[in-house]
């Protein structure tokens, strides 16, 4: 069943009339080339194009910055809001702090012996977690 036809050259006159086929049927053999496409040529810049769109390319970069900086902008508010909101809240830390450090001051002041035995009692409990033995008394195995 095979079809020994020699390969034929591309014929430009062929090609213009159609009977040129650049993608052959089942069972037939073709050796001629397809017509180069003019399309498929490449095109060489034209110089009145690029000219033309050189205003065409400044307004879009035009646009495109006044955009940039405005998300900018909005990006810089928002910061600037959230800076202030965390700045306030330093803030009341900071007096809430002095508040409490100037009650237990007056505390301490009103009330000095129960201030001493709170802190003996205070130190004994971290001497009591932090010691090796679990506490300042005997171990079982020390006995």
């Amino acid at each position: 069943m095979e079809q020994n036809t020699p390969a034929t050259a591309y014929n430009p006159d062929e090609a213009a009339s159609g009977e040129a086929t650049p993608f052959p049927v089942a069972g037939q053999v073709t050796g001629t080339v397809p017509a180069p496409d003019a399309a498929a040529q490449p095109r060489r810049p034209d110089p009145g194009a690029a000219a033309s769109a050189v205003p065409v390319v400044d307004s879009l970069l035009k646009r495109v910055t006044q955009r940039a900086h405005a998300a900018i902008d909005g990006v810089a508010d928002r910061l600037s809001s959230t800076v202030e909101g965390v700045q306030g809240g330093v803030e009341q830390a900071g007096q809430a702090r002095d508040e409490w450090l100037e009650a237990a001051r007056e505390a301490i002041r009103q009330h000095p012996l129960a201030s001493v035995a709170g802190a003996v009692l205070v130190g004994l409990a971290v001497y009591s977690l932090a010691s090796p033995r679990g506490g300042a008394g005997e171990s079982a195995d020390d006995r």
